[in-house]
């Protein structure tokens, strides 16, 4: 059966067998990152109620009864895009809740948690997995290419804060990326920073996939092992 908002169950190096949902259009997101697979973003800060809970649920619940619980270890709320832009994101995340014991993880570029509002649907999810790539300004402009409401200490201020206080598992992850990232000051300063929130895992990753920008390169094996000693990580 083809579904609307589903993809999967998937296998993911995280995650086990992951179930994605979608619930944004594709392309929508805050950033436009230079090792996006997808390539160019709808770039939008806004966060808007695109599709009802309801049909997300119930494709969910279709997709359980024909292959059972069994077949997936995880769903995963993500898309090709930035989920947090679904306003109704924590109903969904409550709604997936009143049908399935498998935990609920939310994949987001971390960008709206300096939002309240978003923090509190968050604390919803079982997992969070939030992306952090840079400890300034202009590297996070570099690389992420965020809307111009941005602002990086906000989003890390807001990571930070939902850490405090979260139940559930935060694991953070880290692109690195040849000449922009890998260098030995940007590692140890983003050492700083994640020693300021409390998270379970910090997973490291280097633009493997193909990607639509030119000049977007793997970091070396030496300097993602060092990455990796320095911020206590798990190479991806």
């Amino acid at each position: 059966m083809r579904y609307k908002y589903l993809y999967g169950p998937l296998p993911s190096r995280r995650l086990g067998r992951s179930l994605g949902i979608s619930p944004i259009p594709g392309f929508h997101c805050n950033y436009s990152c230079i090792y996006c697979y997808v390539g160019r973003m709808h770039i939008t800060n806004e966060r808007v109620a695109f599709y009802p809970v309801e049909e997300i649920v119930e494709e969910v619940m279709d997709l359980i009864s024909r292959l059972g619980e069994d077949a997936l270890d995880v769903i995963s709320i993500v898309g090709d895009g930035e989920p947090t832009l679904y306003l109704s994101i924590g109903a969904l995340i409550r709604g997936l809740k009143k049908i399935t014991s498998k935990p609920i993880a939310v994949i987001t570029n971390g960008a709206l948690m300096s939002r309240e509002d978003v923090r509190d649907d968050l604390l919803e999810a079982d997992i969070v997995l939030p992306s952090m790539d840079a400890y300034d300004e202009k590297t996070f402009k570099a690389i992420n290419r965020p809307h111009g409401e941005l602002k990086l200490d906000e989003i890390i201020d807001g990571i930070r804060s939902f850490s405090k206080v979260y139940r559930g598992r935060l694991w953070i992850e880290t692109m690195i990326i040849k000449g922009i990232n890998d260098d030995r000051e940007s590692i140890h300063k983003l050492k700083e920073i994640l020693d300021t929130i409390e998270y379970e895992r910090l997973y490291i990753n280097s633009p493997i996939r193909p990607v639509t920008e030119y000049g977007v390169d793997v970091a070396s094996a030496v300097d993602l092992d060092y990455a990796a000693e320095v911020l206590g990580g798990i190479l991806i």
